[in-house]
């Protein structure tokens, strides 16, 4: 059997499982996609056993699951005692850091792995960096989908050191990151080094025009590179305007303060401990005081609810409504037509829903600050008294710009300024 595909089946854990059975008796079956299956960690891992002792598979796609560490540590394990696996799809999936470490230590050691798409992840520097470490040795990836995830100058920096010494990628796509200028000017660099490297994706990340620069001087100096997307970036502003959500750190910190009763500046008292229960439960109270926030990259399709960006008013620890304070929106958008035949992308359509999705309050706000394409709005009660009255569960929506165009990122945030 050449191929067997179950897209949409749902089949979860348990079919997973069935699946990863046969596959241990299985010695015909080339090809084998089990995208958007519900599969997690236990079905991966069940997968990632077969795999140990399967001889026939050369293509494995397990897109669009929940799969997080644990599993595709599973599967990174199983990868280097198989000799036969060229292809391994694991997009759109939950991979952060740590599974992506262990996939970069069975590239130092496989030598049949050509094909490998994380794009769509959650991959940040660190995981970046484990990959490019890999890069340095590997001798056999010709293919690496790294996009949609959340790497900075720091990770691109490491894959650039990477591209100087790697004799065997010809494929690499990095749109869809948090790339700036010093990343830029890095992988420019390092292609002026390279001499496999034919496609770069580096669309839609937050490059400027002196980054931009550097990788067309290095496109037009290397006789590798034929395709190069850098189009659609980002304005770096907008990253700059999101609301700053409090680190683990953070938490931490305000958490001591709380419990050992911290002496003010220039006072003579310190201010009282807390008993560790009543700090815990004003630390539970204050991740919703903080507020919640949603944020898209890619561009809508359609001008309906579905395609709309939503936050739901979460509750206090005590069951009661958060007082939502402000509504921020912020839209990045780049526009194919000029004025007056495309709406200029500066006023939000917002839609505020019950429980029942019974709609409450509807408005258009126009943005507060502009900057290019990039517009952004903070509503408050003052001009928006249905703040006041947004309850727990409730939705607001914002609609999609009907501008024509397409929304670079677009953040919907509500809490307190």
């Amino acid at each position: 059997m050449e191929w067997d595909s179950l897209i949409h089946r749902r089949i979860g854990d348990a079919g997973a499982q069935v699946i990863a059975e046969e596959l241990k008796r299985n010695a015909t079956l080339a090809r084998l996609g089990l995208i958007e299956s519900q599969i997690g960690d236990a079905g991966a891992r069940a997968i990632a056993e077969a795999l140990t002792v399967n001889t026939t598979l050369i293509t494995l796609s397990l897109e669009k699951n929940p799969i997080g560490d644990a599993g595709t540590k599973a599967i990174a394990e199983a990868l280097k005692v198989n000799l036969t696996l060229a292809t391994l799809l694991l997009g759109e999936n939950q991979i952060g850091d740590a599974g992506v470490q262990a996939i970069a230590e069975t590239l130092k050691v496989s030598t049949t792995l050509t094909r490998l798409q994380l794009q769509k992840n959650q991959i940040g520097d660190a995981g970046a960096q484990a990959i490019a470490a890999a890069l340095r040795v590997n001798t056999s990836l010709t293919e690496l989908n790294l996009g949609l995830n959340q790497i900075g100058d720091v990770g691109a920096q490491a894959i650039a050191e990477a591209l100087k010494v790697n004799k065997t990628l010809a494929w690499l796509d990095l749109g869809q990151n948090l790339i700036g200028d010093a990343g830029a000017k890095a992988i420019a660099e390092g292609l002026r080094e390279n001499t496999t490297v034919t496609r770069l994706h580096l669309d839609r990340n937050r490059i400027g025009y002196d980054g931009a620069q550097a990788i067309d001087d290095a496109r037009n100096a290397t006789k590798a590179l034929t395709y190069c997307s850098i189009d659609n970036q980002i304005n770096p502003l907008a990253f700059s305007l999101l609301p700053r959500l409090a680190t683990a750190k953070d938490l931490q910190t305000v958490f001591h303060w709380l419990v050992s009763g911290p002496e003010l500046q220039d006072q003579p008292a310190a201010l009282p401990a807390l008993p560790v229960e009543l700090a815990e439960r004003i630390m539970d109270e204050a991740c919703y005081w903080q507020g919640v926030q949603h944020t898209k990259r890619s561009h809508f399709h359609d001008g309906t609810t579905n395609g709309a960006l939503t936050v739901t008013v979460p509750q206090g620890i005590a069951g009661n409504s958060v007082r939502v304070k402000a509504i921020q929106v912020l839209r990045d958008e780049k526009h194919w037509l000029d004025p007056p035949y495309s709406t200029n992308g500066k006023t939000f359509d917002l839609v505020v829903r019950d429980k029942g999705g019974v709609v409450r309050y509807e408005c258009a706000a126009n943005a507060t600050f502009v900057d290019s394409n990039l517009n952004l709005v903070t509503i408050r009660p003052a001009s928006h008294p249905f703040i006041r009255q947004l309850r727990k569960g409730w939705q607001v929506q914002v609609l999609p710009s009907k501008s024509f165009g397409i929304s670079l990122i677009e953040s919907l945030y509500l809490g307190a300024f």
